[in-house]
């Protein structure tokens, strides 16, 4: 009895310490803040896996299944997935033809359509209502719910195509679907599991380093009461009490608000991520609510044992001391002076390699500059403060502002503490900007379709015909096309090695809007004489782009029963073709998958855009991540001035009032903050000016520097009315003790 009455003695004892004003009530916010957002990170990676798991799920149910993997089954249906885009992204459709009544439906459908009817996934069906054209795949006749989608945000469609789009020999037999069918849909899109958790770590790390921050503010007062209590005969588990008295009542809110999130979407319903435009399933999260509650109490033991462990008595007579001392070292001034000097080294010195010989040293050379003005900008900010720490004293003198006389004093004599408390904020918008620049960037083959996309936009198309594909049908296409565009016909070398060029054939007057000369005999024409649109396609027709064969001829022999490969649409005056159009036609005329057009070398760009995608959530969490850790060298700081409140709170008796706390916060912390705001961003764009190709699609992103900037900027003026109601409220609890 006498044990439990003296650990509830311990742990009040421990949570009115955790009440008390001051240091002690920033703390408690602080470990509220820490475990939400480590419990936050840690329902993000439960919810992960339930995601994932449902997506397994989902599409395993709804697969076809061949009939080549299942012989001893009758065969209920002809099928061929396939694929389309919008809005510069691929997803997956199925078309169905049942050959039998008793045919198993997908999940998500009641019946299926008929012949020249589909079923939508909602998401689609939103994307092709923006772009006026909700029957791309014929009538919509319904539909498709959520349990037949891997996601809620999915693109999906089933369409059962009319008897002009089915081609019964290149369907595949199908016996119904399930599992040990053929994936469809966003399986075949999305990141694995595993570098979608190694994202995460963009929030467990800097979660993690916010939660060791918060539990050693105040560590000076606490650990002295920790060496108290082991003097007067207390041990580890006395010890604990006291500091779990004192940090269980924030810590439990934390993790409560931390697991709050997915909660809440496992009870109201599927949510939408902002920006990254993902559909979270509630279904997922309420099959996985036991890992989520989990979570969230695995952040809030993981909390309470560090507040154990990261206060122990001083091993040594004598504790460090936590004071701050003037620092007259010169290696901060040494690399203040060097941050100029990297920051355009960095900017000028790679750009002077030749990137087809020196692509490799470009980048090291490059990201080592990054890394080394991300580690002395806080170094050049704190000594052009400090050098004003003077300036600002005597202007306080003038104007009688006593917190500006102190702060000046103190920024002069301690430079260090003021690289650290902005230190946060340079890396943070450095940081960011790189990020966002790497993922922005495309493969060489992307870049190369960007460019051609820039400079000849949609006036030319390529048409690639399947060589199944009987030449009427292609004949009867070429002669529903839009008036004004012009066809020729590619015919590539025999030998895909061979130095021959290809050779474009068509009427004279196709070759001529091509600049081409017009002769029934084979004409080797240089590239650079031909029209620009010419010149960009033979990019991406043959292995010779230099010249090129032309003959006057029809486009489709009358002697060869099958179509060329590859078909050039122009625009007769040079502007965009009606690439929308010419798509619907192929679909509503031609057999499913038979026949595409589309700007030479999109099919990189599709590819492209889908990995800037995946990027966007390195973005996602990278961007909170750095705030994460802006926040936790905020709060670091936020305890240093503190301190140094507590040092210069007689000065509120010989002022008689306390306003002076708020002057000397802003000029101790909000305006170094600010002034690290504006120079990272300075830093940050001209960093970015070495890898920045607009041509190409990479640039620095405005909206996303504005908006980080504005973060630690938003910030800065939290750190700064937080640190002056704490001090406020310290220097009420000041007594005179013989100073």
């Amino acid at each position: 009895m006498k044990g439990n009455s003296l650990s509830w003695q311990l742990l009040r004892m421990g949570q009115a310490a955790g009440k008390r004003a001051g240091g002690g009530r920033v703390r408690a916010v602080a470990l509220l803040l820490a475990t939400a957002v480590l419990g936050l990170g840690l329902t993000t990676v439960a919810a992960t896996y339930a995601a994932y798991d449902g997506i397994a799920q989902r599409t395993a149910a709804r697969s076809p299944q061949f009939h080549d993997a299942f012989p001893t089954r009758p065969v209920t249906a002809l099928a061929k997935p396939t694929f389309d885009e919008i809005e510069g992204r691929q997803f997956s459709l199925v078309y169905v033809r049942p050959l039998s009544p008793h045919m198993a439906l997908p999940p998500g459908v009641d019946r299926w359509p008929d012949p020249g009817e589909a079923f939508l996934s909602p998401k689609l069906t939103r994307l092709l209502q923006a772009e006026g054209a909700l029957n791309r795949y014929g009538k919509v006749a319904g539909t498709i719910r959520d349990e037949g989608l891997a996601s809620p945000g999915e693109r999906y469609a089933y369409v059962n195509p009319t008897d002009r789009q089915l081609d019964k020999q290149s369907a595949f037999p199908i016996v119904g679907f399930g599992d040990r069918g053929m994936p469809t849909g966003d399986v075949r899109f999305i990141a694995d599991r595993g570098k979608f958790l190694t994202a995460l770590y963009l929030i467990l790390l800097p979660a993690a380093a916010l939660a060791v921050v918060a539990l050693r503010m105040g560590s000076a007062g606490r650990d002295k009461r920790a060496a108290l209590v082991s003097a007067l005969g207390g041990r580890w588990r006395h010890r604990a009490l006291l500091n779990l008295g004192e940090s269980v009542g924030p810590v439990v809110a934390g993790a409560v608000l931390g697991t709050l999130p997915a909660l809440s979407v496992a009870a109201v319903g599927n949510v939408r991520l902002p920006w990254i435009d993902y559909w979270l399933s509630s279904a997922d999260l309420r099959q996985w609510v036991w890992a989520i509650a989990l979570a969230g109490l695995t952040a809030a033991v993981g909390m309470l044992l560090l507040a154990c462990l990261v206060h122990r008595p001083a091993a040594r007579k004598k504790s460090r001391s936590t004071r701050l001392a003037a620092s007259r070292s010169r290696a901060l001034h040494w690399a203040a002076l060097a941050c100029p000097v990297l920051l355009f080294a960095t900017v000028w010195g790679p750009a002077q390699l030749d990137p087809s010989h020196y692509a490799d040293l470009r980048m090291k050379l490059y990201n080592t500059g990054v890394v080394a003005v991300m580690a002395t900008l806080p170094c050049a900010v704190a000594v052009c403060a400090a050098a004003m720490g003077p300036q600002l004293g005597r202007w306080s003198r003038r104007t009688g502002d006593v917190g500006a006389l102190v702060s000046g004093r103190h920024i002069a004599a301690h430079p260090g503490v003021t690289a650290r408390l902005v230190a946060g904020i340079s890396i943070a918008l450095v940081l960011v900007s790189q990020v966002q620049l790497k993922n922005a960037q495309f493969g060489t083959s992307a870049q190369a379709a960007q460019a051609t996309a820039n400079r000849v936009g949609h006036s030319v198309l390529l048409m690639s015909v399947s060589d199944r594909l009987p030449r009427n049908q292609v004949d009867s296409v070429l002669h529903q096309l839009p008036a004004g565009v012009e066809t020729l016909a590619v015919y590539r070398p025999s030998n895909p090695s061979s130095s021959a060029p290809a050779r474009i054939q068509g009427s004279c007057h196709a070759l001529r809007t091509l600049q081409l000369t017009c002769s029934p005999q084979p004409v080797v024409t240089p590239a650079q004489r031909v029209d620009q649109r010419l010149l960009e396609t033979l990019r991406w027709v043959g292995p010779v782009v230099d010249q090129v064969e032309v003959r006057q001829a029809p486009v489709l022999p009358a002697l060869s029963s099958k179509a060329p490969e590859t078909l050039v649409l122009v625009s007769a005056d040079g502007k965009d073709l009606p690439e929308t159009q010419i798509k619907q036609l192929l679909r509503d005329v031609l057999p499913v998958s038979s026949a595409t057009v589309d700007t030479p070398g999109a099919g990189w760009l599709v590819g492209a855009k889908e990995s800037v995608a995946h990027g966007r959530w390195v973005l996602f969490f990278g961007v909170p991540g750095v705030l994460i850790v802006a926040l936790a060298v905020a709060l670091a700081n936020l305890a240093e001035f503190l301190r140094f409140s507590r040092k210069i709170a007689p000065v509120s008796v010989l002022t008689g009032h306390r306003k002076i706390y708020y002057s000397t916060a802003a000029w101790t912390l909000l305006v170094p903050l600010l002034a690290s705001v504006a120079t990272s961003v300075v830093a940050a764009s001209w960093l970015a000016a070495p890898q920045e190709r607009p041509a190409d699609g990479v640039e620095l992103s405005n909206s996303i520097l504005a908006a980080t900037s504005g973060a630690l900027a938003l910030l800065a003026l939290l750190t700064w009315w937080w640190g002056s109601r704490a001090a406020v409220r310290q220097a009420s609890d000041w007594r005179p003790f013989g100073e």
